[in-house]
């Protein structure tokens, strides 16, 4: 039997927010290319499917958010929106002596988060 004076859970949040304007796609700079040696043309075949993934719309970028903090133990409980920005609400049981969760994680998820803040990665 479970004594529920004693028993209660402790949580640990994060609230990301998501800009939702749409953004003209990344360009490549002639010069920008030059400076690195290479030509443009170069530039935009090497890191054509990159550049696509960069513009992916909104849903299936939110999508991926999700996915990646679900691997991490994180639920998605809430959403809100300011302006242009959406605020996606998550949490999970702060449970002592967690061990430490290690996923490898696709280089296209990692530009996902490298925008976030130390505090908001999953």
């Amino acid at each position: 039997m479970i004594n529920i004076k004693n028993f209660y859970l402790i949580l640990e949040f994060r609230v990301i927010g998501l800009n939702i304007k749409p953004s003209p796609p990344p360009k490549v700079n002639e010069s920008e290319a030059k400076s690195l040696g290479v030509s443009k043309k170069f530039l935009e075949n090497e890191f054509k499917d990159s550049l696509k993934k960069i513009n992916r719309n909104v849903t299936l970028q939110i999508q991926d958010l999700l996915n990646i903090y679900g691997r991490y133990g994180w639920e998605h409980y809430y959403q809100g929106q300011i302006g242009n920005q959406i605020n996606l609400y998550f949490r999970r049981d702060m449970k002592q002596n967690q061990p430490e969760i290690n996923i490898k994680l696709s280089p296209e998820e990692k530009a996902i988060l490298q925008c976030l803040d130390k505090e908001q990665m999953p």
